[in-house]
């Protein structure tokens, strides 16, 4: 992809490695595709504060995605993971696309708006499906894409086809398959972020701008907050939910996603989940 899309030059490669621990060789390779992925998700949390914290704007230039995810160790949604990592990718050489998926997880719709961007990487002649911004529920490495491909161990995923020709990703669990999204290979750019983020921030049917979404991935535990709700998911287990208290919402950035937030960002999260 040309640098004037995904402006890997503007990338701080140097900081962004810091900020999720990599410290691998770095390389257009498999095995730098499979660390960057895990290394992200499990340091860089979904978040959606800013929608909740009034702001009318969450800027996608790259320079604004580095200052908040890289410098100030914050979260953020989907859109934003898949600006910071496309620049990553680019800058370090990697041949890739957009695409845009329709979630069903959270929905239960199989038709609903494409509001899920992840990447389609290219390479060797085969292509991956590389995705660190779906949260909880998504995959912890890349996965190949193909019919029936499959990632096993602790996290298993596979990917189906439809009939449709759409792609399914699909978690694993215990108690059964949960299908994530379904998406094509449609070629996205730049220009759809800006329409899904629009929509994302003010749309009244946003799952984004209601309440409190923090998600987290790491090696041997993931974290959904939703509202009050909080889900722990272990490697073979069902999950587990609970209700945290105000005291523990305005804790549970920090603490549970390793989200950094400023002193007025937090007060301004006491009052939203005090009711204050």
């Amino acid at each position: 992809m040309t640098d004037s899309m995904w402006q890997g030059s503007g990338v701080d490669l140097d900081a962004y490695l810091a900020r999720v621990g990599y410290q691998g060789d770095v390389a257009a390779d498999l095995s730098t595709l499979r660390g960057l992925h895990a290394a992200h998700v499990d340091a860089i949390a979904f978040e959606n504060l800013d929608a909740l914290f009034g702001r009318t704007a969450v800027p996608l230039d790259l320079d604004s995605v580095q200052d908040k995810l890289v410098r100030q160790g914050r979260g953020g949604w989907c859109l934003e993971h898949v600006v910071l990592m496309a620049a990553v990718l680019d800058r370090i050489g990697f041949a890739f696309t957009a695409l845009a998926g329709r979630t069903r997880i959270r929905t239960g719709s199989r038709f609903g708006p494409a509001l899920h961007m992840a990447l389609c990487v290219e390479l060797d002649g085969e292509r991956w499906l590389h995705d660190v911004s779906f949260g909880a529920y998504g995959p912890h490495e890349p996965i190949r894409l193909v019919e029936n491909a499959r990632l096993d161990g602790d996290w298993p995923f596979d990917l189906v086809r439809e009939p449709s020709g759409e792609h399914v990703l699909r978690f694993l669990r215990p108690e059964g398959p949960a299908e994530l999204y379904g998406f094509t290979t449609d070629v996205r750019y730049p220009s759809d972020f800006e329409l899904l983020n629009h929509f994302c921030l003010t749309h009244p049917r946003s799952p984004f701008n209601r309440q409190i979404v923090l998600q987290r991935t790491r090696p041997h535990v993931r974290h959904l907050l939703a509202g009050r709700t909080l889900t722990e998911i272990r490697p073979g287990r069902p999950a587990t939910l609970r209700e945290l208290d105000a005291d523990e919402m305005v804790s549970a950035p920090e603490e549970i996603f390793g989200i950094s937030l400023e002193p007025g960002d937090i007060q301004t999260l006491h009052k939203l989940v005090s009711g204050a």
